[in-house]
């Protein structure tokens, strides 16, 4: 978002919702802060890093918790978090729709075994205009008989809708094995994920529409690092309106693919490179497009974790958050979203 000023002077808002949590993990609940980085397209709008200034997002007292997941979508919150009553686990979850300051509790399910991993999507569908919930449980399952035989695994999908159904709804047409990553892209009325083809082992990637509730493949780029595709790191992103590959080859080359035209794959376009940054080797997540050519980042697993990437210089620059200056020592932040409506 930009304001109408001379070519010499306009200024830029990115507003981010950022969650903080201590680290080492206390019992201390997570804090979320609204962000906004204000930002000029001087021609150094860079060289000194970037500022932000922050404001609290005071939840109740009774859905200040620990959470396990933060997800965010057009104006409304995902949370996820453990409660422990009577010495049983249970995973709960709620909404908050920001402009109206409502909750909406969904029903809790069992937490998974410690072999079992979990992930989740949420998103909207403008025809059906309902937010959805995917809720992914991977667990190991024999492949066969004999105990020397190998471990597969097996994935149960389950979908909410807040405000429309009172129990979970097992999905279970997912014929590809998804990606159990932290967050999905949601874009053009469907989730995104990498995923692998349960017939040849290929890495693909998956969308889940949120008005059939029916997964489908959509192309990857040709010329994109199949094997780097199949990094960890990798994932499905939206910038600039379109969805995104972000894609790793073995020098710790960063290459961002754009889809001009959703599903078409001749499309897919390499429209950024990050090349490898000196001290700065945790995996990213590309956050926004910024002006001339500069991109927001995240790089996951780092205290000081937002920066400025210019694709044409190659450099990056620290953006130091103001107001933030009286929380305790040691904690982590990490973005939840990019917004626009909050």
């Amino acid at each position: 978002m930009h304001y109408s000023q001379p070519a010499f002077y306009q200024s830029y808002t990115c507003p981010l919702i950022l969650c903080c949590s201590s680290d080492p993990p206390s019992d201390r609940h997570d804090q979320l802060y609204h962000c906004d980085f204000c930002m000029s397209n001087v021609k150094e709008p860079w060289n000194k890093g970037l500022t932000g200034t922050v404001k609290s997002i005071n939840l109740p007292l009774e859905y200040r918790k620990k959470f396990t997941s933060v997800l965010y979508c057009r104006g409304v919150l995902f949370f996820s978090y453990v409660e422990v009553k009577d010495q049983v686990e249970k995973h709960k979850f709620f909404v908050y729709y920001i402009s109206a300051a409502t909750f909406v509790r969904l029903p809790s399910r069992p937490t998974v075994t410690n072999e079992s991993k979990l992930a989740f999507g949420f998103g909207f569908h403008p025809r059906t205009n309902e937010y959805k919930v995917v809720r992914i449980v991977e667990q190991e399952q024999p492949m066969g008989l004999e105990q020397e035989q190998l471990v597969g695994l097996e994935q149960h999908i389950e979908v909410f809708t807040p405000g429309k159904q009172a129990m979970w709804m097992i999905n279970r047409k997912n014929p590809f094995l998804l990606r159990m990553q932290h967050y999905a892209a949601s874009f053009n009325g469907a989730l995104h994920w990498l995923g692998q083809d349960k017939q040849n082992g290929s890495t693909i990637i998956v969308s889940f529409d949120l008005e059939s509730e029916e997964f489908q493949q959509i192309p990857t780029p040709d010329n994109c690092d199949k094997s780097g595709l199949d990094r960890q790191d990798c994932h499905v992103v939206v910038l600039g309106g379109c969805l995104c590959v972000v894609d790793y080859d073995e020098f710790d080359r960063i290459d961002i693919w754009s889809m001009k035209i959703y599903g078409a794959k001749e499309s897919w376009i390499k429209e950024y490179t990050v090349e490898p940054l000196d001290g700065l080797r945790a995996p990213i997540r590309p956050l926004c497009l910024l002006p001339n050519r500069n991109i927001l980042i995240e790089f996951q697993y780092l205290h000081e974790c937002f920066y400025v990437y210019s694709v044409d210089s190659m450099a990056v620059y620290k953006i130091r958050i103001r107001d933030l200056r009286d929380l305790p020592p040691r904690h982590s932040f990490r973005a939840v979203s990019v917004v626009g409506d909050i």
